[in-house]
């Protein structure tokens, strides 16, 4: 009797365990799913833009990429000057942008 209640503690504890490793391979796994949909959001949002539109939308990107709290504070930090870059950076009346800036001024 001892040890079929033995075993059905070992059973338990195992059965805990691989669940606690499950549940951290789905948080990590998600984490670096949302991680690098925001990476991409970021490298389009600093990226050439066509018109107008798609200079006011990446901004907007840009702005909310300033404040999601689980990506890292290096990366939050990337964004606002990303932001300050490209809202510095003016948008011509054809849609393209006007790289006149000079780019010794970031640093």
């Amino acid at each position: 009797m001892e040890t079929a209640l033995v075993s059905a503690v070992i059973a338990a504890v195992a059965a805990i365990c691989a669940a606690v490793v499950s549940w951290f391979g789905a948080f990590q796994s998600r984490r670096v799913a949302n991680r690098d949909h925001a990476w991409r959001r970021f490298v389009w949002s600093i990226g050439d833009r066509k018109s107008r539109a798609e200079y006011d939308i990446s901004i907007a990107v840009l702005r909310q990429l300033e404040h999601v709290a689980w990506w890292s504070r290096p990366d939050r930090e990337l964004a606002t000057r990303a932001l300050r870059r490209v809202a510095r950076t003016p948008v011509r009346d054809d849609g393209s942008p006007d790289r006149t800036d000079d780019p010794a001024e970031d640093r």
